[in-house]
């Protein structure tokens, strides 16, 4: 991008590993110019990066779209964990779902900047979403939930996330083709109550979502509990 400014995505666990050596997976060239390409497209221009500092296994840099009058919102997309396949089930090998992006629909107020958990919590979390699948030896997919175990911050009571396709957008927003005949599958990282990720496990993700007609794509701290009583 001709004009990307780029910023220092630094956390206090990338203080105490400044020192490490690393040498991350990391996309090849036209496979990453591919990615923005797509980004740009789909989802906004992106005039600032959050450029990981400390990148043990693969580099999670995060794509900073700023709200604009026609979509009033932030939209962030990490770069990066797609970079290495993930562990897929070999049944599910035909729908080239070994390789994935994450994004998160924030508020146009939203402190993107701010060190406070109660800001920072969502790019905390597109970090461990995008290594999970590395620690677990596993993957990621549509439909598929991870809880925190607690709410994710003191003002808000959401303690977990479902993924699902990116809301508010094309259809083909969701797919990323490479050069190489690959692909890149990009999912909205969704904020959920315990109590819906509760219906969710013991029902299915299609269910839950035909409850949430209603809610906004947009982070909302205090929406309303669709399983609340």
């Amino acid at each position: 991008m001709d004009e990307t400014l780029e910023q220092q995505f630094d956390t206090p666990e990338d203080n105490n590993n400044r020192n490490e050596v690393y040498n991350p997976e990391m996309y090849e060239e036209e496979e990453m110019n591919a990615l923005e390409a797509h980004i740009e497209k789909y989802f906004g221009t992106f005039d600032s990066v959050f450029h990981e500092i400390a990148s043990p296994d693969i580099h999670v840099d995060i794509y900073i779209i700023e709200p604009t009058p026609e979509r009033n919102y932030y939209t962030l997309v990490t770069g990066g964990m797609g970079a290495r396949r993930m562990n897929v089930p070999g049944e599910l090998k035909e729908y080239k779902l070994e390789r994935a992006e994450v994004l998160v629909y924030l508020p146009a107020d939203w402190n993107i900047k701010g060190n406070d958990e109660k800001d920072y919590w969502p790019l905390r979390w597109l970090k461990i979403l995008a290594r999970l699948p590395i620690e677990e030896d596993s993957w990621l997919g549509w439909g598929h939930t991870v809880p925190n175990g607690r709410p994710f911050a003191e003002n808000t009571q959401l303690s977990g996330v479902m993924l699902i396709s990116p809301e508010s957008e094309e259809e083909e927003s969701a797919v990323c083709p490479l050069p190489n005949g690959e692909e890149v599958n990009f999912y909205q990282m969704f904020p959920l109550y315990e109590e819906e990720m509760n219906f969710k496990i013991e029902h299915n993700a299609e269910e839950l979502l035909e409850m949430m007609d209603d809610v906004s794509a947009v982070i909302d701290l205090n929406r309303p509990n669709v399983c609340a009583g």
